[in-house]
């Protein structure tokens, strides 16, 4: 198990618990970890999970929108096969959004900030208001989905091993140490090794921490 595909919204919090898992581990277990945009608004607009309060649904919806612009970045980066820059690029936004307080949405100035954190200039920049990047983003989300016929509605984050899906929606509710993350990604190895293993995705997870 070593090239894997994490498909994650930088939306998502739950995604990014995973990719702060998997990215801290890849390293450590000989992991080649490439991220793969799977954008929540293409797929859903702005429907949110039921029973979320107005604003965090508010907050939300415009955390999307600001998320489909760095995954705009993020294809622009991949037509050059820059995944490692995908990678710093991802966790300088999302350390940026989803911080300890109450939750707020993220300007367009977010994403500017993080290119510089990443080691990425501004020309890059106008990638992430260029729609023609949505068409890609959805053909690979279409693949993904077709792997998953009987899953109501999108999840992420969604990790695979060629086309077998490995995991898919939140599994963690909170940072972990880089000790118990290498400890969770072993047993997790182990399990997938069993022919019984099926992905499985916790339904309703609760909503993380990021202190």
């Amino acid at each position: 198990m070593n090239h894997l595909v994490l498909a994650a919204d930088p939306a998502c919090p739950w995604s990014w618990l995973t990719v702060r898992w998997l990215t801290a581990v890849a390293p450590e277990r000989g992991l080649m970890l490439r991220l793969q945009p799977y954008s929540l608004w293409l797929r859903n607009g702005e429907t949110q999970s039921a029973g979320l309060p107005d604003f965090i649904a508010a907050i939300a919806n415009e955390t999307s929108q600001q998320s489909l612009r760095v995954m705009r970045v993020f294809m622009a980066l991949a037509a050059e096969d820059r995944y490692a820059d995908i990678s710093r690029l991802y966790i300088e936004w999302a350390s940026r959004v989803f911080t300890p307080g109450p939750p707020q949405a993220p300007t367009p100035a977010v994403l500017a900030e993080s290119l510089t954190a990443a080691g990425l200039d501004a020309s890059w920049l106008p990638h992430a208001d260029s729609p023609s990047w949505d068409t890609p983003i959805t053909h690979q989300m279409d693949q993904l989905d077709a792997l998953r016929p009987t899953t109501p509605g999108a999840s992420v984050p969604v990790l695979l091993q060629g086309d077998q899906i490995l995991l898919q929606g939140a599994i963690l509710a909170a940072p972990v140490t880089p000790e118990e993350g290498l400890a969770l990604w072993d047993a997790f190895a182990l399990l997938t090794t069993s022919p019984t293993y099926i992905a499985n995705s916790p339904t309703p997870p609760p909503f993380p921490a990021f202190a």
